[in-house]
């Protein structure tokens, strides 16, 4: 079973969070998936950099320099550096896509992420709040504000985004990463910060 959980948690680690939401956007049938192609390739070229190859790429950096025990950065206090270049590297792509003639749906989206990872930095100097729920968190919290804001139908959307959150907690749980108030706390302050984002006007 700790096979199997150590496959999800890799599979869904929270740094494909910004290009599976990108997918969702891009492919939700409202208005804001009627995109020029050349806005929609930089938008993915940008997240996919800024959000993914960057973080990703300098885990195992610090691995190598010895900033972390393990390419799971398991102590709370190893995720520190790395969630603070994080969230510069969201803050960058933000940056990027704030200005383009796009719909606001990316912007907040970008932004939600942003202030999630700045969340759990903050947290992760007392509490080890699950970066993976939060992640999957934000994914259903980006679902649910796109069928209300933009009254579309992405009911199957949802249902898959929880089977797949549900096999994120119980790997996290299986692994012993997290306990299960910090799997629970990292759903909500995803799916509440995505959904509040989007309700400011």
């Amino acid at each position: 079973m700790n096979r199997i959980a150590n496959i999800i948690s890799y599979l869904t680690h929270p740094l494909i969070i910004p290009m599976l939401g990108l997918l969702i956007i891009s492919n939700s049938g409202t208005y804001v998936a009627d995109l020029d192609n050349r806005y929609l390739n930089f938008i993915y070229l940008s997240v996919f950099v800024f959000t993914l190859l960057i973080p990703a790429g300098l885990i195992p950096v610090f691995y190598f320099f010895g900033l972390t025990r393990n390419l799971h950065l398991s102590e709370k206090r190893e995720r520190l550096v790395p969630l603070y270049i994080t969230l510069l590297s969201y803050m960058a792509a933000y940056y990027f896509i704030r200005n383009l003639p796009v719909s606001f749906v990316y912007q907040r989206f970008l932004f939600a992420g942003c202030l999630s990872i700045l969340f759990v930095l903050a947290i992760s100097y007392w509490w080890k709040i699950s970066a993976h729920m939060v992640g999957w968190g934000g994914i259903a919290g980006l679902i649910w504000s796109l069928s209300w804001h933009l009254n579309t139908d992405l009911m199957l959307w949802m249902i898959v985004a929880l089977l797949l959150t549900g096999g994120v907690g119980f790997a996290r749980l299986q692994l012993k990463a997290h306990s299960h108030g910090q799997v629970y706390a990292g759903f909500m302050v995803g799916l509440l910060t995505v959904v509040i984002v989007f309700a400011l006007r």
